[in-house]
């Protein structure tokens, strides 16, 4: 059984959801559940997901980030992933979803970049 730790803190117009251990089919609801309640019509102008703690990441986990994504640039919002270990960005990466999503490369926000 897969174990994941949300963390969630708010920063004026920024949401930050700090994810510890996997992401997957198992755990993804826990996420599902926080971002959904961050993307209600008077949710944060931003949403900041340090994947950073993550061990790993499946494709559930990444549909539901993608979809996340989607739904905030409809709004005029953004979603911004903080890099993870190299196992996790490998998904985006055979995806290839590095260059459509917005990637901070440090979690003090500095280096924000739009691959």
């Amino acid at each position: 059984m897969s174990i994941l730790d949300v963390q969630r803190e708010s920063d004026g117009g920024i949401a930050t959801i700090r994810l510890a251990g996997e992401l997957d089919i198992s755990t993804a609801d826990e996420l599902g559940n926080v971002l959904a309640e961050l993307q209600a019509p008077a949710g944060p102008d931003c949403i900041r997901l340090d994947l950073t703690g993550l061990r790993f990441m499946d494709s559930t986990g990444l549909r539901l980030i993608v979809t996340s994504d989607i739904r905030l640039r409809r709004e005029g919002r953004e979603l911004v992933l903080v890099r993870g270990p190299e196992q996790v960005q490998r998904v985006f990466r055979l995806a290839l979803l590095e260059e459509r999503l917005v990637f901070e490369s440090s979690r003090n926000g500095s280096g924000e970049e739009s691959l």
